[in-house]
């Protein structure tokens, strides 16, 4: 955090924020860099505040409509894809605040010292030698304090809410960085809003982020050269689980009564190899029994060749290439 973050932040009256602004605003100051600026991505404010998506978005509208925060939408000018949002906090912008956590008084600045008429109770003239216009603190003027005195409680560690009113991210939201990174392997882009919506109704099914992801890598590689008027727009993707026929097939587990077979056998034609009596195994061990053993990578194409099997590289590959 940044000296210039931290005094900043210090001098915020504690009534000007939510908790929820109090906490997100306390880490956007965290990650400020003087020289670098600060772009947090959303995920990171997420799990640095434990609070959910929605819960964030609002405490980021909320600063930015009381001028405690501007975002700045960032694009790589050479892929042109949205980066990380940049965040300008409050003591970076220019001019002060409207109005501002300190003075109340809005975009006029200071105001100059008013020599008024004696009072009642001195007769010494104006008291603060200020107009009396309305204080963040007292309200009707800038007088000194008379008759009740006010205290001003110090700025505790706001308290914790509810837990229930501020759900942890859950899978069935589509966070920023999801969305960036399919945009980034999806072939035809449609709008964002959209495409997030479509993303979020699709995780709530049981549907993974690697799932997405793959599925749309997998269109993407289908697609490639194929007139964009043929292609679905990255909204569109998701509709009637269109999708789901490009999640990559997961490749079976070998049963273990497969793996030990492999295994025998494996065993069988490096031993005879090592023996050197190849001459006796030739024509006593099938093509497929080979197969299963250089599939399994319990025998290698030289261990057959020294067994007296005649594999040669190019037919081991070939042979591999069957068994997958």
């Amino acid at each position: 955090m940044s000296h210039k973050a931290t005094n900043w932040l210090a001098d915020i009256p504690p009534k000007a924020l939510t908790n929820a602004e109090f906490r997100i605003l306390f880490v956007l100051c965290d990650c400020h860099n003087p020289s670098a600026g600060c772009f947090p991505k959303q995920s990171y404010i997420m799990a640095k505040t434990g609070r959910g998506n929605s819960s964030v978005n609002d405490a980021l509208a909320g600063l930015e409509a009381k001028g405690f925060i501007r975002r700045e939408q960032r694009t790589n000018p050479k892929t042109g894809k949205r980066e990380a949002t940049l965040y300008i906090l409050g003591f970076e912008m220019d001019g002060p605040l409207n109005p501002t956590p300190n003075s109340g008084d809005g975009n006029d600045g200071p105001k100059p010292e008013q020599n008024g008429s004696p009072t009642p109770n001195s007769g010494d003239g104006s008291i603060s030698g200020f107009s009396p216009d309305p204080s963040p603190v007292f309200g009707p003027n800038h007088l000194r304090k008379t008759g009740v005195v006010y205290k001003e409680e110090p700025v505790k560690e706001p308290v914790k809410e509810p837990c229930a009113a501020e759900p942890a991210p859950t899978l069935d939201d589509c966070s920023d960085d999801l969305l960036r990174e399919f945009e980034r392997v999806f072939p035809k882009l449609g709008t964002a809003q959209a495409t997030r919506n479509a993303i979020r109704k699709t995780l709530a099914t049981g549907a993974t982020s690697d799932q997405i992801l793959d599925a749309a890598r997998a269109y993407a590689a289908e697609q490639q050269g194929n007139d964009p008027k043929y292609i679905r727009r990255s909204e569109r993707f998701f509709a009637d689980d269109f999708w789901r026929a490009y999640i990559p097939a997961s490749k079976p587990t070998p049963s273990a009564e497969a793996a030990a077979f492999a295994g025998q056998w494996g065993k069988t034609i490096r031993d005879v190899g090592k023996a050197g009596a190849g001459h006796f195994m030739f024509g006593k061990i099938s093509r497929d029994t080979v197969t299963k053993c250089l599939a399994a990578r319990t025998v290698t194409a030289e261990d057959c060749r020294r067994a007296g099997l005649g594999i040669s590289d190019a037919d081991a590959r070939a042979m591999l290439e069957v068994a997958q």
